[in-house]
């Protein structure tokens, strides 16, 4: 490696992206923590309101789906449970 300014000989050394933070959010109560992180996070100054405020959205809409499974998930098993006892 040398030194001095970049030529094609001697090319820039590309920055490291930044990590994407990759939240779990598999069940509602996930989604609630990382809505609470958000929030402080928000609070501190750590992200601006106007991300938090988007973020925040996006992490209802997640909520609402996986609420949503998972009321399917259990009408599927009553539903099953139905069935078997009508036999």
């Amino acid at each position: 490696m040398s030194w001095g300014p970049p030529t094609p000989a001697n090319p820039p050394v590309p920055a490291a992206a930044p990590r994407a933070f990759r939240a779990k959010l598999t069940t509602t109560r996930e989604v609630a923590a990382q809505a609470a992180r958000l929030f402080r996070e928000a609070r501190a100054g750590v992200i601006d309101t106007q991300s938090a405020s988007r973020l925040a959205n996006i992490l209802a809409i997640v909520g609402r789906l996986l609420s949503d499974a998972e009321l399917e998930a259990v009408t599927a098993r009553l539903d099953a449970l139905e069935q078997r006892a009508a036999k």
